[in-house]
């Protein structure tokens, strides 16, 4: 038990997840793909679901708080329900958006407005802004919710694995959803984190869950044929037998999974080409990942952006571990 929990201090994931690198990234860009699209497919607007998640994360805060009070109040995923509605939000400040997501202050005045009139968010007495799920759509968010705890605890058990912990993956599953609202609410701080941290490097974060499904393809197809640690990817250092550009997609692929307009994944995509990130076929016109460009790229610093990935959800790695080993 002890050697268990020594094995998931901060330190040690971060190795872990490092030098089992192409063993992991599959199931957590795939996590990260669902959790976008599912953003995006909410709300149109991943800058305006980048603010609700914010406000989302404060609801669950407030739930989890319950607990001061009440050390056996059930914060499981059957009892959000009925426990959002009994919940006094905090007053948030357009400034403390603003800084908590690294939107303009000016844009997100803007999309709050635009979230209130088409009800994602509310507005009560003294102009107090908050979010509540409406019950009419009950049914889709325990749905959607439960395909997002499926994809995190499949990344958390990949994790387990590498480090040699034997956790059934239908406990860690389990787990997340008896104590949903402690989870969702770590679990929503490091995705503000993570996507606060996208914002400020590209300034578009549909540029991010387009480029996501070009990495996505890139890593399975790399993950089945070679055992690579972070340094290794990020160099491309790659074997010559493997064609990268084996791992293309089209524009209409990643439209049909993220519900962008094909027009718009058309336009990003060559953005992310203009941007040395991607190349594209010109026989075919699908795109794939300019591997061996990701570590000396002037204009996108892929090293800093996967080494940051890794540092953020190794925290929340560090809290379900701990809860989960004991």
């Amino acid at each position: 038990m002890l050697s268990h929990i020594k094995k998931t201090e901060k330190k040690n994931i971060e190795k872990a997840i490092s030098e089992n690198f192409m063993k992991l990234m599959p199931s957590f860009y795939e996590m990260q793909s669902l959790f976008l699209s599912g953003v995006y497919k909410r709300y149109g607007d991943l800058e305006g679901g980048h603010i609700v998640i914010y406000f989302a994360r404060d609801l669950h805060l407030q739930i989890l708080r319950k607990r001061e009070k009440d050390l056996s109040f059930n914060l499981s995923l059957d009892e959000f329900w009925n426990n959002h509605k009994d919940i006094h939000q905090n007053r948030q400040k357009i400034i403390s958006v603003s800084k908590n997501t690294g939107l303009p202050k000016e844009t997100t005045r803007r999309k709050i407005i635009s979230l209130i009139k088409k009800k994602h968010l509310k507005k009560g007495e003294k102009n107090k802004i908050f979010w509540e799920p409406a019950s009419d759509l009950k049914s889709t968010y325990i749905k959607v919710i439960e395909e997002q705890i499926r994809a995190l605890s499949k990344f958390v058990y990949e994790q387990f694995k590498i480090l040699n912990i034997p956790v059934p993956f239908g406990k860690i599953e389990k787990e997340i959803k008896k104590n949903y609202s402690f989870y969702w609410y770590h679990y929503l701080t490091v995705q503000l984190e993570w996507i606060k941290f996208w914002q400020t490097q590209l300034k578009d974060l549909e540029v991010l869950l387009i480029g996501l499904q070009t990495l996505i393809k890139s890593v399975n197809l790399l993950s089945s044929k070679i055992d690579r640690d972070l340094d290794s990817f990020v160099l491309g250092k790659i074997p010559k037998n493997i064609k990268i550009n084996q791992a293309d997609i089209s524009a209409t692929s990643i439209s049909e999974v993220t519900s962008i307009p094909r027009a718009t994944c058309i336009r990003k995509l060559e953005k992310l080409v203009k941007m040395n990130v991607l190349r594209k076929d010109k026989i075919n016109k699908r795109y794939y990942l300019s591997i061996e460009n990701l570590s000396s790229n002037p204009n996108f610093d892929f090293v800093k952006s996967v080494k940051t990935t890794v540092s953020i959800f190794s925290n929340f790695s560090v809290l379900i571990f701990k809860s989960l080993v004991k």
